[in-house]
């Protein structure tokens, strides 16, 4: 042990200056700072996010765009300091208050899931495909500071003050029904698995009495024709919801919506139809165009605002359409 113990110093004696080195080039590229950049990201073909049996292939492709989230290290600041499209943001501004990166990916996870079955009940809809929805499941995914609730992140509400919890939609109308100040009592299952009974004094919300607590629904959508999502572990959010939407639509009807094109698009879809408006449109449209893409699709609003002026500014080639709807974005893709 002691002759080990003497190599082992004389090794590092003698390569000292080499060991130094390597542990700077540790800590230059692994070491990682309470920052993010946000940069422009690539395209998702939708196509392959999703798996029917009408095995139909369009001409060209349908995709969403995203923001690529670069961990903060001494390499990727300074390329951002070089880089006009990379801008760093501490890590409490990409996440809301009173939320750790955990809980924001937690949140992030279970939109795309909620997303997917929005997606695929709204393609239903408009193919006149006969589906059922069952086992709806409500969850709390996010809790304002200024909340008056022992409500935890993760809980799946069952009942509120007695009521039986449906889906999203009963339990928003309940509390609608109730006044600022008026506190309720609600049953719970948490995150792990576990009956609780949860506390909440109503606040004003834009007027409104409201928990202040994101809620997001999940539920299965069954039908005759089947749709099997094919997302990473790694995928999350529902800035995607609009284009998966018409990529299902295309495939359970045959109908190439591309004209031979790269389309793509950005927005959330609600069980309505309705497109909302989504982050970091600026990355999404530069990776859009980096890709060559012929046409994006962007939520009507401050989205297609901000998006008209980068194109402006940088000239872009590029066909932007604002749409409010998966009809709008449906009916303009049928007619190009």
């Amino acid at each position: 042990m002691k002759n080990l113990f003497n190599n082992i110093k004389k090794y590092i004696k003698e390569y000292y200056k080499v060991i130094i080195v390597y542990i700077l080039i540790l800590v230059t590229f692994l070491v990682e700072f309470p920052y993010y950049i946000s940069a422009p990201g690539g395209l998702i073909n939708t196509d392959n996010k999703i798996q029917t049996k009408e095995n139909f292939k369009m001409s060209g492709t349908l995709n969403m765009a995203y923001v690529s989230e670069i961990h903060a290290t001494i390499p990727t600041l300074i390329v951002s300091l070089f880089n006009n499209d990379w801008d760093v943001e501490k890590e409490e501004e990409i996440k809301n208050d009173n939320e750790t990166i955990e809980e924001k990916n937690y949140r992030n996870k279970m939109l795309l899931e909620e997303s997917n079955d929005i997606a695929l009940l709204v393609a239903y809809k408009h193919s006149d495909i006969h589906y059922e929805v069952t086992n709806n499941k409500v969850y709390i995914t996010y809790i304002d500071e200024l909340s008056k609730t022992d409500l935890k992140i993760g809980d799946q509400i069952l009942k509120v003050d007695n009521e039986q919890v449906i889906d999203k939609n009963s339990l928003q109308s309940y509390i609608a029904s109730k006044k600022v100040g008026d506190k309720i009592t609600l049953k719970v299952l948490d995150i792990n698995g576990e009956k609780k009974t949860r506390k909440a004094t109503l606040i004003n919300v834009a007027d409104e009495p409201k928990v202040g607590a994101i809620i997001t629904e999940t539920f299965d959508v069954k039908s005759n024709k089947n749709v099997k999502f094919n997302f990473k572990e790694s995928e999350s959010g529902s800035s995607g919801g609009l284009m998966l939407t018409l990529t299902i639509y295309s495939h359970l009807n045959k109908i190439d919506l591309t004209d031979g094109k790269t389309i793509v698009g950005t927005g959330t879809i609600d069980i309505n139809g309705n497109v909302g408006e989504i982050s970091g449109i600026k990355y999404k449209l530069i990776g859009a165009v980096n890709k060559h893409a012929d046409i994006f699709l962007v939520p009507k609003g401050k989205n297609y605002e901000d998006a008209k002026k980068i194109k402006e500014e940088r000239g872009y080639n590029i066909d932007l359409v604002p749409v409010e709807t998966f009809e709008e974005a449906l009916k303009y893709l049928e007619n190009q």
